[in-house]
């Protein structure tokens, strides 16, 4: 079964921002069969929708934290399951972004913003 991840990233400059992100699957893959998001950019963001070719596939206001894992989840476990046809169709995402921290700082210090939302998705032909 050949695999790929397909890797969408996008800038959030600001705090609050809401992010539109449009793009088209990989045609040479059949299935999208897994999604993660990179676990350092907290945990109150939303994805206000996510579609694939006008398909809601998570409920409007979906927690983005529970597609997020971290360093200690064996990467071949770090892929929230799901089985939706891919074949270069369209996936749509509306990402809310929330300010966790006053005076855009994070915990250790450093800048909160800009940083960059990364969106892996796993695709197949199996």
């Amino acid at each position: 079964m050949q695999k790929k991840i397909q890797l969408i990233e996008k800038l959030i400059t600001t705090p609050d921002s809401l992010v539109r992100i449009s793009e088209d699957l990989d045609r040479n893959y059949r299935r999208l069969t897994g999604i993660a998001i990179l676990h350092n950019i907290g945990d109150k963001h939303t994805l206000r929708s996510f579609t694939i070719d006008s398909v809601e596939i998570f409920p409007k206001n979906f927690e983005v934290a529970f597609l997020q894992s971290n360093a200690y989840v064996a990467p071949k476990d770090r892929f929230f399951p799901l089985q939706e046809i891919a074949d270069g169709k369209k996936i749509e995402i509306d990402f809310q972004d929330v300010q966790v921290f006053s005076k855009n700082v994070n915990r250790d210090g450093t800048n909160a913003y800009p940083y960059t939302l990364k969106i892996y998705l796993e695709l197949s032909n199996g």
